[in-house]
């Protein structure tokens, strides 16, 4: 079963513009815990399994609902906060689940 995690992150720019940049600076990030960019929708990004071979291995992480949403939303007083939930296997979990991993990738500031 796939471990859930959640982060919490500002960054100064404006929702669009944080979700256009995070769109390509996530892409090693994400790879490195077992998933690629999906979806992009206005405020979200989703993430599921990497394609591998043989395909049961990845069958097996979809199934096992490994994945990560990425959401870009208006911060008071300007800029953006961005909530990244998901979930994946124990081996990925210390890595997905610390802050610090993703704030360094997006030059972001930690939140709480």
């Amino acid at each position: 079963m796939a471990n859930a995690f959640h982060v919490e992150l500002s960054m100064r720019e404006p929702p669009a513009e944080a979700q256009a940049r995070a769109a390509s600076t996530l892409k090693a990030q994400a790879n490195a815990v077992g998933l690629r960019l999906t979806k992009q929708r206005a405020g979200e990004l989703s993430y599921r399994p990497r394609v591998q071979f043989p395909f049961v291995i990845m069958l097996w992480h979809s199934l096992n609902r490994e994945q990560m949403t990425v959401t870009f939303t208006a911060a008071d007083g300007g800029g953006s906060t961005v909530t990244i939930d998901g979930a994946v296997t124990r081996h990925n979990h210390t890595l997905a689940a610390d802050p610090e991993y993703w704030a360094d990738a997006l030059g972001a500031t930690i939140r709480g």
